[in-house]
């Protein structure tokens, strides 16, 4: 009990060491000045870092070039489409969604049947429309699921009209956040019992948050989360334009920086796997299915996203990126076997 207690103190004095580092600027503004105002709603103090990972890149030159050589070969862009239901049952796993693979296919093909992707998929919806797509039932699983499948279909159509476009715009990301949440446990409690009233769905938390198990990870606070939102998005869109990066390894760090800012009630995980879906397909690339189904847990991945976030992304990046190679050959295998190539 003694040295538990210990261990929370130092860790107390070191999150509390981490914060005074981080608002430092505060420190010789008076609280509740304009100045002070402006500097709380701007974000900076929680943006410090966001410098593009090129040494990182060099270390993985040989498999991205193996990635890209074989990539031409196959029709990626139908492939990821075929592979929502696989993608999204991944993701809604990792946030401890009990439901399989073989459940997300059978939802899938409900949804084709009852015509909710329309005869050229969803090209023509607007994201405003996608929340209206979610299905009332009993299980919140299901809704999770389905409520997926419908973003990463949606994302899977728009991309095949939007290649090498930077990405989904803020507005389009809060509208896939309504829908992630939209008919779930989570729109009577994270967003219908907020501190202050009710959060929109897609509103931006107006709570602070922090993780148990990592307490020096220090979140943006509720009235930064608007401009740090906004500043990940022109971050984003910057990062695209200097190609600098390799596409896989810029979408390894926008997820990674996207649950950084955590700016939702609940669905960041869910979110972020989202955009990271949008920017891999619009570039030309296979969704991030990081393991055959089963054998990804969901504490291997919450190791690998937070080491990410906490500046060691290492072990994120190669998983997506022997993910994305082991998926290519696959379907070359399969292809060869066909006797197609």
């Amino acid at each position: 009990m003694y040295i538990k207690t210990l261990k929370h103190m130092r860790e107390q004095l070191a999150r509390k060491a981490k914060l005074k580092e981080i608002y430092a600027p505060f420190a010789n503004l008076q609280k509740g000045s304009e100045e002070y105002k402006r500097l709380a709603n701007s974000g900076r103090p929680s943006d410090s870092r966001r410098l593009g990972n090129v040494d990182l890149q060099q270390k993985f030159n040989g498999l991205l070039a193996r990635i890209d050589d074989l990539r031409g070969r196959l029709p990626v862009l139908e492939l990821a489409r075929k592979l929502v239901p696989r993608y999204a049952q991944q993701s809604v796993m990792i946030e401890h969604n009990p439901l399989q693979v073989v459940d997300a296919v059978r939802i899938f093909e409900q949804l084709k049947f009852k015509q909710r992707f329309g005869p050229v998929g969803m090209l023509s919806m607007p994201s405003t429309k996608l929340p209206e797509l979610a299905e009332p039932d009993e299980c919140s699983a299901t809704v999770e699921l389905r409520n997926h499948i419908i973003a990463s279909q949606w994302i899977a159509d728009n991309a095949t009209a939007k290649l090498h476009t930077p990405g989904i715009t803020e507005s389009e990301m809060r509208d896939l956040a309504a829908l992630s949440i939209k008919g779930t446990a989570s729109e009577a409690t994270a967003y219908g019992m907020a501190w202050g009233g009710p959060v929109p769905l897609g509103g931006y938390r107006t709570l602070p948050v922090a993780v148990r198990s990592s307490p020096l990870t220090v979140f943006p606070y509720p009235q930064e989360v608007p401009a740090c939102a906004r500043r990940f998005f022109a971050w984003r869109d910057a990062q695209h334009a200097a190609r600098l990066l390799h596409p896989l390894i810029l979408a390894c760090q926008m997820t990674a920086y996207f649950v950084d800012v955590h700016p939702l009630p609940d669905g960041n995980g869910r979110v972020s796997r989202m955009v990271m879906q949008d920017y891999m397909a619009r570039q030309g690339y296979l969704p991030a299915i990081l393991r055959p189904e089963g054998e990804l847990e969901r504490e291997e991945y919450i190791r690998m996203i937070r080491g990410a976030c906490e500046g060691r992304p290492r072990e994120f990046v190669a998983a997506v990126l022997e993910a994305q190679l082991a998926l290519i050959e696959g379907h070359l295998k399969r292809k060869s076997g066909d006797g197609d190539a």
